[in-house]
């Protein structure tokens, strides 16, 4: 898809900082900048602005990437020694990369060094605290002033990720005594031992965001927290006019609807239903509904699948190579998005398109229904060819409701664009105290 794009405009004013005082130094923790899913990316970047607007810095940050599993920069020693062997490695890049796949698969046979459970969460941190594990984390951590932690939708199941997010904010509070929060996030607390894990770390905290209600209702007996919004909602779509003339595929002038993928195609995989089948005969019902059908690929799982369901119906696509940016437009413009992934859902409803949701593999989607105020319960996304009639008939309804069902929900909108402010509160406070003098003494 050629798509030249106007700049996407954020509904705040990102260019002009709502404090005029000395910058607070940000440890930004899980950022998703670089990787490859539109959502994660918008929502990252995102983040830093309303950081950079409320005073902070963001001077280090820990990727995603580094959170997700056992690093050679896990343990000192691995870590010395790769090191020593690079030095000693020509500079050809793959020689390189070589060396740190090696000492990766290395660190990979040793016993992780994330907590297992919360009763080893302080032999574990005592262990980072003697140098012995962890070092580059450590000192992004205590190098800051104030330790952000993008939680996102990472925290759920007992995954190493969520364990880590957890572990890295009790060290950067409890040991290291940094300011510490924990924003932009919702919680997936069935797990009883991320659930154990939870109740300990979160009070410590000095501020907990959700980006939805629903977690913070399930964690209200044991955490005080603030129901802020996804920062993603930043950002607002450029009108059709503006792009609609530089689009080949597809014409946004006449009517469309977004198809997108689910969340659950990457964490439950496709061993129970192959989902192509069940989009081709969702997208053929929706063709009976609305002139144009476009699939919208958020991730590369979505894409793999989205692109057989291409050759089989001669659809456009917008994949990953298109910037995030375009999805907004395109998404937020779409008469409805039908779909199971959480920023898509965002991009739609900042631009007051309906959103009929597929399930994701956590409660999200569900979530978003609540906050958006909009009816009904996900679809699962592995039936889509049994549960297609409703779907369409659903799709059917929202368009019948045309702009009077698009004003309600850009005003839903954007009240949500202001509540994604409250992700950085702390950082305010903290920027404001250091810019107010003290008392002066004769």
């Amino acid at each position: 898809m050629q798509h030249e794009r106007a700049s996407t405009q954020p509904i705040h004013d990102a260019s002009s900082p709502r404090t005029q005082v000395p910058s607070v130094k940000v440890c930004l923790v899980n950022d998703n900048a670089n990787t490859r899913n539109w959502g994660a990316q918008a929502t990252s970047i995102a983040l830093c602005k309303l950081l950079h607007n409320a005073g902070g810095n963001v001077e280090r940050t820990l990727p995603a990437s580094r959170l997700d599993e056992k690093q050679s920069k896990d343990y000192p020693a691995i870590a010395y020694l790769g090191g020593h062997c690079d030095r000693w490695l020509s500079t050809w890049p793959m020689s390189r990369r070589l060396n740190s796949a090696f000492f990766n698969r290395l660190a990979q046979q040793l016993p992780d060094v994330v907590p297992a459970s919360w009763e080893d969460f302080d032999r574990q941190a005592l262990r980072v605290m003697q140098h012995k594990a962890l070092g580059d984390i450590r000192e992004a951590l205590g190098s800051s002033d104030l330790v952000v932690i993008n939680g996102e939708g990472c925290i759920y199941g007992n995954i190493r990720h969520s364990r880590m997010l957890f572990f890295i904010a009790y060290l950067a509070k409890h040991y290291l005594g940094r300011g510490t929060v924990m924003v932009n996030h919702s919680a997936d607390l069935r797990h009883p031992n991320l659930n154990r894990i939870a109740r300990h770390v979160y009070p410590l905290l000095d501020e907990v965001v959700f980006r939805e209600t629903d977690s913070a209702l399930a964690c209200s007996e044991f955490c005080s927290s603030t129901t802020g919004a996804d920062a993603a909602y930043l950002y607002v779509p450029a009108s059709v006019e503006s792009w609609s003339s530089r689009v080949e595929e597809f014409e946004p002038s006449r009517p469309y609807v977004c198809v997108g993928g689910s969340s659950s195609y990457l964490r439950r995989g496709e061993t129970q239903v192959k989902p192509v089948a069940g989009y081709v005969e969702l997208c053929r019902r929706l063709l009976a509904e609305c002139d144009q059908v476009v699939l919208v690929a958020a991730s590369w799982q979505d894409e793999h699948i989205f692109q057989a369901v291409k050759n089989e119906l001669g659809l456009p696509l917008i994949g990953m190579s298109s910037p995030f940016q375009q999805a907004i437009d395109v998404i937020g413009n779409a008469g409805v998005y039908i779909g199971g992934r959480w920023h898509s859902a965002i991009f739609a409803h900042a631009g007051g398109t309906p959103v009929v949701a597929l399930g994701a593999y956590t409660p999200k989607m569900q979530a978003f229904l609540h906050d958006s105020g909009q009816p009904g319960t996900p679809f699962d996304p592995f039936e889509l060819a049994t549960q297609a009639p409703q779907i369409a008939a659903r799709v059917r309804d929202c368009l019948e409701q045309g702009d009077r069902l698009r004003a309600v929900l850009s005003d839903g909108a954007r009240e949500c664009a202001r509540r994604a402010w409250l992700n950085v509160n702390c950082v305010e406070k903290m920027a404001i105290s250091r810019s107010t003098p003290g008392p002066e003494f004769p």
